[in-house]
């Protein structure tokens, strides 16, 4: 749901200095206030973290060693700007105790990339302080935490049994330059302090689809980065680190369409997305921690789906019963786990039904924009008109039933994908005022070229020319330019 001219980002997060400071929060210190290519080495990350650990006895012995002081990510000793809510209180440089590097193996890392260089700075504090009363077991399970404030430098802090510990002030930075993002993943993944055996990876912001999310309005023209970014990001992280996450999670509007989904693919195990609108409260962040707290082993697709269960208990609770941020009246959401790794038989179906019915085959028409009118999901969302999705499973099956007798193998690649997309989705909710339309998984069904070639909000971003893998993999433009952009838009 949810831009300032930079130095060029030169590549991942430096080692962390061993004169460290850590910061406590006041709540803390009584204070008032996969392609095959790539998937075979994934497992070599454990023995990455052991040599990290070296490397971090090294630092720790020989402070500055593998400081570069030209390097953005660098953290000057004295340098140091408290990321959380106000009032917070330095409690000096880390103690020996917390600088201990141990090799021990988490269960957990839960890395929030928290890109509030936007509207939502105001809610931030509100969050970190859930954050922290939420995750009571910090042995077992810590946190990496990004922010980037409107109004304020770029932040990457810890939480773990030492507390809250600022690891890196970043000054000014792009939060949707691609390569900020994975210089986040890389320092959380080889973090000695944060090594664990899965890892979560929480991307929080305004959302606008196929079009992208992470939007830095510090930048001098208002900045998003585009889904190939973010696979950018993810894949280059794997690739310097040897590790993938195991979930990454959008915590923004209307991410889950099967054009995001395809292209992070072989990014990690599960996504975690809505078809439509997030409120400002976002993921059920309490549920998450709280719950990771009490069970801390909890396998990677329990998480997934446990995650989908929570946000419908947040938004379908009686005002009153959870913290949340605004009194929210009404239960309109929706939250979908699916399993990336059947992303590519789903985008087979597609292509197949492509196939079948290029070039336009007329008396398709009617039937094809019929079933996608009436599994439009933008009509319970108002996203500022980049939310023309049809729920995919609710429009596949619906052609399907109206063509069974006059198309039958069309009906039938239909059914294929019906069955490779209930495959992918491993948990949906939807409210029950949806009537069980929203499934899980949208797909791009524009009514016009003027919303094909969408510009707004200082995007110009047309649907083929964002270097989708879905796009060129199925060839569903070709669908649309056929079958959907048949009203023009004035001036178009």
């Amino acid at each position: 749901m949810r831009n300032r001219t930079h130095g060029p980002i030169r590549g991942p997060f430096e080692e962390r200095s061993s004169s460290g400071t850590v910061f406590h929060l006041p709540e803390e210190t009584g204070g008032e206030g996969s392609d095959s290519s790539r998937a075979g080495g994934m497992r070599v990350g454990k023995v990455y973290r052991l040599v990290a650990v070296a490397l971090a006895l090294s630092v720790a012995l020989v402070p500055g060693m593998f400081m570069n002081d030209d390097g953005p990510w660098n953290q000057a000793e004295n340098d140091l700007t408290m990321p959380s809510a106000e009032g917070a209180v330095p409690t000096g440089p880390a103690s020996d105790a917390s600088k201990a590097v141990t090799t021990d193996m988490r269960s957990w890392t839960v890395a929030v990339y928290w890109d509030a260089d936007n509207n939502l700075e105001s809610i931030t504090d509100a969050m970190v302080s859930l954050w922290l009363d939420s995750l009571t077991d910090r042995t077992d399970v810590a946190m990496s935490i990004y922010i980037d404030r409107l109004y304020g430098p770029a932040n990457v802090s810890t939480v773990t049994e030492d507390g809250w510990t600022e690891a890196l002030a970043l000054g000014e930075v792009n939060s949707s330059d691609p390569d900020t993002l994975s210089s986040f993943i890389e320092f959380t993944v080889t973090e000695p302090t944060l090594a664990a055996e899965n890892y979560i990876l929480i991307l929080q912001d305004h959302g606008l689809g196929y079009l992208g999310t992470l939007c830095d309005e510090s930048e001098p023209v208002k900045a998003w980065m585009s889904i190939d970014g973010i696979r950018s990001a993810m894949l280059d992280a794997a690739d310097s680190t040897g590790e993938k996450v195991d979930i990454v999670a959008l915590d923004a509007c209307c991410m889950s369409t099967v054009e995001v989904a395809y292209e992070l693919r072989d990014t990690a195990s599960y996504l975690v997305s809505s078809e439509l609108t997030v409120p400002f409260d976002g993921l059920n962040y309490l549920a998450l921690l709280s719950g990771l707290s009490e069970d801390p082993g909890i396998s990677p697709t329990d998480l997934a789906c446990k995650m989908v269960d929570d946000y419908g208990d947040w938004y379908s609770a009686p005002l009153g019963t959870y913290p949340t941020l605004y009194p929210y009246m009404q239960d309109f959401g929706t939250l979908s786990a699916v399993d990336l790794t059947k992303m590519p038989a789903l985008g087979d179906a597609i292509a197949a039904f492509t196939e079948a019915v290029l070039p336009k085959d007329g008396s398709l028409v009617t039937p094809l924009n019929i079933a996608t009118n009436h599994n439009f999901v933008f009509k319970w969302e108002n996203n500022m008109c980049v939310g023309f999705n049809a729920d995919l499973m609710g429009m596949f099956a619906e052609l399907a039933t109206t063509v069974r007798d006059t198309h039958p193998g069309v009906a039938a690649l239909c059914d294929d994908i019906v069955d490779a997309a209930q495959d992918a989705i491993v948990k949906n909710w939807a409210s029950w005022r949806f009537h069980g339309t929203p499934t899980g998984i949208s797909i791009f069904t524009p009514p016009g070229v003027g919303i094909y070639d969408v510009y707004w909000d200082g995007l110009c971003r047309v649907y083929d020319q964002l270097g989708l893998d879905f796009v060129d993999d199925t060839r569903w433009d070709e669908v649309l330019m056929s079958y959907y952009l048949a009203n023009k838009c004035a001036g178009v």
